[in-house]
């Protein structure tokens, strides 16, 4: 199949395969049919889903408060049309197996409902996931050219874990994709397009309540919206600025083919963005530091957040200590994301720590990920705990895609 880097019209089948051991979803048409296919193709993964929400203590009490704070309603009144409509057709296979539609939108609402569950809750510092990316491009990368890492942390959601899944989407007249995901996320975590723009998101704690706004979008659908519409930094940016936002978010963006890339901390009152250094490199972990937005969110900043970037500049800016500044490239940010030592102690954490909440490695890791976004590439270490030792395996988004002529996928990095 030849296959345009730009808007995609197309009437294929739905499938599913597998490529170097991940499962791979391929998706076609309007939302609500590619909601239908989702839930025909991963009928068996969706429903060990359904038995996670009943069984893990921590998924039960966000369903738990999302429904006693009416937050299911929330979700309902506030998603995109286009979510509404991939969770009806969602619906419409597995609802009589209970994947209703308040189970979708809640899940696919999840940044919203984590950040307003924590803020109307006893604190839960489980509820909330944290993360790590970091562009690097110019003099900061060894071959002068631009890179996205990225780590994705949370609690030991087993299903999350066990179902790592790459779903290629294919939208009627909208951007083809990939997203690095699990079955039922239809409101993406990571991803890139065909264009070569990747799109990643950071929770971010609130200073209080009075931040957050009952009214408006998110995030994390948000990236999806990205993914499928901006065909480059600027449209995305453009969209950013144009959003609603109820909740507190940072959305990383990289663009290959301009060889750029922005940090956007998002808050209702306010936006900031933060461009790549003149050293080459721009991080975020959970906390923002633009001018803006830095009064926003919680104060003091998390300890965890605020060693996680400490250790990122030590390894990335000019003079850091262990920097590898000039010599970032795949291999090398792979070696960022398993390191183990604290910023501040100098100590590392023993080898297969999960989540201590004192490294880049140790923070919960579910998925951790390198794209290359100029030659649509990246490489993904998911599947088993502790993620940071497993391999990291290659794939070609063009080649994914269905592209004639495509880059065959790249060697997996031990």
């Amino acid at each position: 199949m030849t296959l345009a880097c730009g808007e995609d019209d197309v009437s294929q089948e739905a499938y599913k395969e597998t490529v170097n051991g991940f499962r791979v979803v391929h998706l076609y048409g309007t939302p609500f049919e590619m909601g239908a296919q989702h839930a025909r193709l991963m009928q068996t993964e969706l429903r060990a889903g359904l038995a996670e929400i009943e069984t893990n203590a921590l998924l039960k009490a966000t369903f738990a408060m999302a429904k006693m704070l009416k937050l299911d309603k929330l979700a309902e009144q506030n998603s995109y049309p286009e979510v509404i409509q991939e969770c009806k057709g969602m619906n419409s296979v597995m609802g009589a197996e209970g994947w209703d539609m308040q189970k979708c939108l809640v899940l696919n609402f999840g940044d919203v409902v984590a950040e307003f569950a924590l803020n109307g809750m006893p604190k839960n510092t489980e509820i909330t996931p944290g993360c790590a990316q970091l562009i690097t491009t110019g003099s900061a990368s060894s071959d002068g050219r631009l890179y996205h890492a990225r780590i994705l942390d949370w609690a030991k959601i087993d299903y999350i874990i066990n179902h790592p899944t790459l779903i290629v989407r294919h939208p009627t007249g909208r951007i083809p994709h990939v997203v690095i995901g699990f079955p039922g996320n239809l409101s993406p975590y990571q991803g890139m397009n065909a264009q070569g723009v990747v799109v990643a998101s950071n929770e971010i704690e609130p200073k209080d309540n009075t931040v957050n706004d009952m009214t408006g979008e998110s995030h994390v659908q948000l990236v999806g919206r990205l993914l499928a519409r901006a065909k480059t930094l600027d449209d995305a940016s453009a969209m950013i600025k144009a959003a609603n936002h109820m909740s507190l978010e940072t959305i990383v963006v990289s663009d290959g083919k301009a060889g750029k890339g922005s940090v956007f901390e998002m808050a209702p009152k306010a936006v900031a963005v933060r461009e790549i250094s003149a050293d080459g490199v721009v991080a975020a972990t959970n906390h923002f530091l633009g001018k803006e937005t830095a009064p926003l969110d919680e104060d003091p900043i998390g300890s965890s957040s605020s060693e996680r970037y400490k250790r990122l500049e030590q390894l990335t800016l000019k003079g850091g200590a262990d920097s590898l500044l000039g010599k970032l490239q795949p291999l090398s940010l792979v070696k960022l994301m398993r390191d183990r030592k604290n910023a501040t102690s100098g100590t590392e954490s023993p080898l297969g720590t999960f989540d201590d909440n004192k490294s880049l490695a140790t923070n919960g890791a579910l998925y951790q990920v390198v794209f290359d976004p100029e030659k649509r590439l990246f490489w993904m270490a998911a599947g088993k705990v502790p993620i940071p030792a497993l391999p990291f395996v290659g794939f070609s988004l063009d080649k994914l895609l269905g592209v004639e002529g495509a880059a065959p996928h790249p060697t997996t990095m031990p």
